[in-house]
């Protein structure tokens, strides 16, 4: 269906500047989603808090009657926000707001705000407050009672605070082309599903009623985080929206084969991965394996710690879909006062700070029953000769990293002692995502087999914001020249020590990153699933060695030697991929 442009200059164009959450460009009309609830303030405490209550079993029943249509991906996620909504610590947080005198909807947000404060601002648990804010919402709509309408012809562009799965399940009969939303949380479950779905999003958009109309014409361009509204004809041809190819139709029954640069360098892609949906990328012929595998689900929906069993059926099912392509496991990613339900109330009293690693350093009887399940699911699955790849993160220290890879061979010797089979070979590795490893890294280099850079939480620490923040992400660039700088510096110690070393932050999915990323020395990638054919079609028109030229000139620190001060690394960069008619989307 073609959409007709809005008159030049009939309305004035706006550019809105939000951060790429997915890739890809959309056009369409908007929808904006924002759930109200006017309330009687006459209302006695006890009618709103049964009001309330009322609501939370009719988002809750919403969740049940998904999970009975859902394949068992989106399962996984749905899940996960059912058991928010009936997490009863959250339900009387809410209920002790209201019998203070506050509104339903002055409650859930006063206790998003203290949640927003008691969580910090850490990448992850970010997103985990976003899932918090999205049953909220979720609550709202159910207390408006008001039904969602669209026409089912007509591409809309989705507009919120932020989307939970199960209100994405809302508008799966509308034609949905794009969404722009509040939430700038990568990791958030709504954000995975939007990516699983090939739907472009952009992120960190805020006070979106104050630019956009419902019904308003809008163009999105995922790629860089762009939207415009009532676009004129003139933007609208410099795009070409029938661009993107699918992934799944370009890949099927493929052979395997290593991407090259268009002069002949090898580039190694892998995937980062979490859900079930994310393995089916693993078909794709450039993909060599999963590059992260975060195991946090499980952890997240049990409301007891999962049994080794329930581990070993979970990392046996990613064993035997990626066949013979490695996994990288990474160790559970959470701790301190950011607790899951299953350990509230054992750790509900650990100093902040007391997460990741740290929590693996303080309680390494809980972590070792994850070591135990991935060892015995290496052997017992399809492919039990291949190695079993295990990383730990925000490691801070060498000593730490020494420390840990003592659990690991106690649980080797623990299973050679009761007469089990034990992995041939075992891959230990860790996250740079801490700036104090980069001034250990010689000493930290010796007890790993590999690394993988976490860019996200690295540049977050690096200069000290919070890149979950639409305006403080935008100050500083992750192409820097002091952030490419220490990058520099890990990759060139990790090869003088032989040791693999590989990108998995944000960094790696965007082409424009990565091709300064290839230009520094970096060759292995683990990108999101949404990103593989963007990531490939860009190695593949490239000549690398120009772009290690430019990099170093752009990092040299005689200043005689840069050619071209005036500009930043990303216009350098930028202006070396139009020259090469490099493609970057």
């Amino acid at each position: 269906m073609s959409i007709k442009s809005a008159a030049l200059f009939q309305e004035p164009q706006i550019t809105i500047e939000g951060t790429s959450l997915n890739f890809g460009i959309a056009q369409g009309y908007a929808y904006m989603y924002d759930p109200q609830y006017t309330e009687d303030a006459q209302l006695p405490v006890n009618q709103k808090i049964q009001i309330f209550l009322q609501a939370i079993n009719k988002a809750a029943t919403l969740c049940s009657n998904n999970l009975t249509i859902r394949s068992t991906d989106s399962q996984e996620l749905i899940l996960v926000q059912k058991a928010l909504l009936q997490d009863s610590a959250w339900q009387q947080r809410v209920i002790d707001k209201i019998e203070n005198k506050l509104s339903i909807t002055h409650a859930l947000d006063k206790v998003l705000e203290d949640l927003d404060i008691a969580l910090g601002i850490d990448n992850f648990w970010h997103a985990r407050s976003q899932e918090i804010r999205g049953i909220s919402q979720l609550v709202r709509q159910c207390l408006e009672k008001k039904e969602i309408n669209f026409d089912k012809d007509k591409p809309i562009i989705l507009c919120a605070k932020t989307i939970s799965p199960v209100e994405m399940m809302l508008f799966e009969q509308a034609k949905l082309a794009a969404m722009i939303v509040q939430d700038n949380s990568f990791l958030s479950h709504g954000m995975i599903i939007a990516r699983s779905r090939g739907i472009p999003v952009v992120g960190g958009a805020v006070d979106l009623k104050e630019f956009i109309n419902h019904d308003d014409e809008l163009l999105v361009d995922g790629d860089l985080g762009r939207v415009y509204v009532r676009p004129h004809s003139i933007t609208i041809a410099n795009y070409d929206i029938s661009k993107k190819v699918s992934l799944s139709k370009s890949s099927e029954n493929t052979k395997n084969k290593i991407v090259i640069s268009r002069d002949g360098t090898p580039v190694h892609l892998s995937i980062n991965a979490n859900l079930n949906e994310d393995l089916a990328s693993l078909d794709h012929s450039a993909i060599e394996g999963i590059g992260l595998y975060r195991t946090e689900i499980p952890f997240m929906t049990s409301e007891r710690w999962p049994d080794v069993e329930t581990q070993i059926r979970l990392y046996l099912n990613v064993l035997n879909k990626a066949k013979e392509k490695f996994v990288v496991f990474r160790t559970l990613d959470v701790g301190g006062d950011k607790t899951f339900q299953s350990l509230h109330k054992s750790f509900n009293n650990t100093k902040k700070g007391w997460k990741h690693s740290r929590f693996t350093l303080q309680r390494p009887s809980l972590i070792r029953l994850q070591l135990r399940a991935m060892i015995r699911a290496r052997v017992t699955c399809d492919y039990p000769d291949l190695p079993l790849h295990i990383m730990f993160p925000m490691v801070s220290e060498a000593q730490e990293m020494s420390f840990l890879r003592t659990l690991i061979q106690k649980e080797l010797d623990r299973e050679k002692n009761l007469g089990n089979k034990i992995p041939q070979t075992v891959r230990i590795g860790a996250m740079v995502e801490v700036p104090s490893v980069v001034f250990q890294l010689n000493q930290f280099l010796d007890l790993v087999d590999f690394i993988s850079i976490g860019s996200n939480d690295l540049f977050h620490f690096f200069y000290a914001i919070d890149r979950t923040d639409a305006v403080m992400s935008k100050r500083y660039d992750l192409l820097s020249k002091a952030f490419m700088q220490m990058l520099k510096t890990i990759i060139d110690k990790a090869k003088a020590k032989n040791v693999n070393v590989s990108l998995c932050g944000e960094m790696a999915s965007r082409p424009l990153e990565a091709m300064a990323l290839l230009g520094i020395g970096l060759r292995y990638f683990s990108v999101n699933p949404s990103s593989i054919e963007t990531i490939e079609n860009m190695v593949q028109s490239l000549d690398i060695w120009s772009v290690q030229e430019c990099m170093n000139d752009c990092l040299s620190d005689n200043p005689f030697a840069y050619k071209a001060a005036h500009l930043s690394i990303r216009e350098r960069v930028l202006e070396l991929a139009q020259i090469q008619q490099t493609q970057l989307s």
